[in-house]
């Protein structure tokens, strides 16, 4: 794991206890530049799910369309609702955060 990823998981602590004290069903913190799970509530399987699906594909998907729309423009928040969950993922530039509630 990078240093700069480490660094904000430790300043951000009070609020990842905050997030998963919530009602919250687990969150996933994945290294952009490994695109490997950094940090995660969940187990290694689901959290590597996530990191494929959400992070590896509709992000980088996302992001895309946002550039082709307006080249000076960039995703900053994604929120996918499902029956079951909510998705909330923000995307930065060396890691990529998603809670699911």
């Amino acid at each position: 794991m990078n240093r700069i990823l480490e660094d904000v998981i430790h300043k951000n602590a009070a609020t990842v206890e905050r997030i998963t004290s919530e009602n919250t069903a687990g969150y996933v913190v994945a290294d952009n530049t490994a695109n490997a799970v950094a940090e995660t509530s969940f187990d290694n399987t689901g959290a590597q799910a996530i990191v494929k699906h959400l992070h590896g594909v509709l992000v980088t998907s996302c992001q895309s369309v946002i550039r082709d729309l307006d080249p000076t423009n960039k995703l900053c928040f994604l929120r996918v609702a499902t029956r079951k969950f909510e998705y909330l993922v923000a995307p930065e530039e060396y890691f990529t955060i998603t809670v699911v509630q």
